[in-house]
């Protein structure tokens, strides 16, 4: 509304053109993460020779994400200014606009990647807290500066970008200084400055999790091919609406999982191996549990929920969306063997499988969609494989850190399945009794709920969870659960 449809699409294709950059980004904040995680656990068991280590991955990773940003952008930066002048459609009079906002694009790409070392500090520590009231202040006075620009019409295009790269940069320079002052490991040492050793190691490491969330990509972007080719944008577009419900319901085990990464590697930086086994059991169990508390009842519910959100939704949009939950479910009953693997650092035959399995999903569907099968037979080729990458998972984490096949199914997988059973079939009696309606979706969430959370209380949360909760709760309730 405030930029209008022309200079919004060109702040999506100009900012396009940083895509790879954020996307390499990412990656390198995890591979730079892992190896703090894991010299923080060391620190708990020798103080002083863990926080020497921490420092010297510090000094290596400040080395890294200062010479990556310089050298790609003195690739990137030219040839982006040329897409933007030669390439690109954009309107004649608004080529310059554009031009601005690419370097103001990049500017924002640069100070990202070099505040990384010491944005990732604040996750190996597990102080997270700080991070969220940044990212809260910053949604927040973006609403109020759009809402302002929607109340002032004229030219934001530069303005916008201007004020976009305030709220990526002002945060990354706050979260750099409030690093270096926090933590006695932000400090960068020359004598580190060319440890050849640890730069490898940091690259090859994070190069193989750039083949694993290529091979991701790879069969996400393939199967969208297939399908338009087979079916159509419609079907697209279903497709599309199946990946935004699934990523809604996963958004507070994706919290979780986020949450428990840190503290696992740091578990294994100090050598407890027993602790390391135990959180990689309770992110597959409770992860998986937060998504059926939203998938079950969207699941009962899912066509009326689309003709509530939508009027008219696409042909097969419901079938997709019950695919992409079940997908969404079975990948997360196996996370926490995931986050085992990648804490060990020794991640490339588990890349290599795991992206190999991804990948297969596309011949799959191939085949199927060529015999003239439904849109719904490439969603169970993705099912099939993301089913025996969850099993691969466990396997390789056997090998890798002791993990128990067994526990995964008789104390993770058998319990889940007793529980969705019972939940859904209390949430299929308002289906019986009563219209679709969006009445009957609340009843039938309420009544998956009313099931669902007592049988987990009871049976899924073991002592430890439960004392945890216990001391959250006031002592009234608290007791009350005790009794019960």
């Amino acid at each position: 509304m405030a930029l209008g449809e022309v200079d919004y699409g060109l702040v999506g294709v100009v900012g396009g053109l940083a895509a790879f950059v954020s996307f390499f980004n990412g990656i390198m904040a995890s591979g730079v993460g892992r190896f703090y995680a894991i010299s923080v656990g060391a620190a708990q068991k020798d103080g002083a020779a863990g926080v020497e280590k921490c420092r010297e991955w510090f000094t290596t990773a400040v080395v890294i994400h200062t010479v990556l940003p310089i050298v790609l952008m003195a690739i990137g930066y030219p040839i982006g200014e040329w897409a933007v002048r030669h390439f690109l459609t954009i309107p004649p009079d608004r080529v310059e606009a554009c031009v601005w906002v690419w370097r103001f694009t990049c500017l924002n790409c640069f100070v990202g990647m070099a505040s990384v070392p010491y944005h990732a500090m604040y996750g190996a520590h597990q102080e997270i807290a700080e991070l969220t009231i940044y990212s809260f202040a910053t949604t927040t006075f973006n609403v109020i500066f759009l809402y302002y620009a929607i109340n002032h019409p004229g030219d934001w295009l530069v303005r916008f970008a201007i004020w976009g790269s305030i709220l990526s940069v002002m945060p990354s320079l706050i979260i750099t200084m409030r690093a270096f002052r926090k933590y006695k490991e932000c400090r960068f040492l020359k004598k580190y400055i060319k440890c050849w050793v640890r730069v490898k190691e940091m690259m090859t490491y994070s190069g193989w999790l750039v083949v694993g969330v290529l091979g991701d990509l790879l069969s996400g972007q393939g199967m969208a091919i297939l399908i338009n080719k087979y079916f159509g944008p419609r079907v697209n577009a279903a497709a599309n609406i199946g990946n935004t419900l699934s990523g809604h319901c996963t958004t507070l085990s994706g919290s979780l999982t986020g949450a428990f990464w840190p503290v696992i590697t740091n578990a294994y930086g100090a050598g407890d191996y027993d602790l390391v086994r135990v959180y990689a059991y309770r992110v597959s169990r409770l992860a998986t549990f937060l998504i059926l508390i939203f998938a079950l009842p969207m699941a009962l519910e899912v066509n009326e929920i689309l003709v509530l959100w939508l009027k008219n939704p696409p042909m097969y949009t419901g079938g997709i969306c019950l695919c992409a939950l079940a997908v969404a479910v079975i990948d997360k009953t196996s996370f926490g063997y995931a986050i085992a693997v990648h804490a060990t650092g020794r991640i490339g035959v588990y890349i290599s499988v795991a992206g190999g399995v991804f990948l297969l999903a596309l011949p799959l569907a191939w085949v199927f969609l060529w015999a003239g099968l439904s849109v719904y037979w490439a969603m169970i080729a993705i099912l099939l494989t993301r089913g025996v990458t969850a099993f691969l998972r466990v396997f390789l984490a056997k090998g890798l850190v002791q993990t128990s096949v067994s526990y995964w199914l008789f104390k993770i997988i058998i319990p889940l399945v007793i529980l969705s059973t019972i939940g859904a079939s209390a949430g299929l009696i308002p289906r019986l009794l009563m219209p679709a309606s969006f009445m009957r979706v609340c009843v039938t969430t309420i009544c998956v709920e009313i099931v669902l959370l007592p049988l987990a209380w009871r049976f899924m949360f073991d002592a430890t969870e439960k004392e945890f909760l216990y001391s959250k709760l006031p002592t009234r309730i608290s007791k009350r659960l005790k009794k019960w």
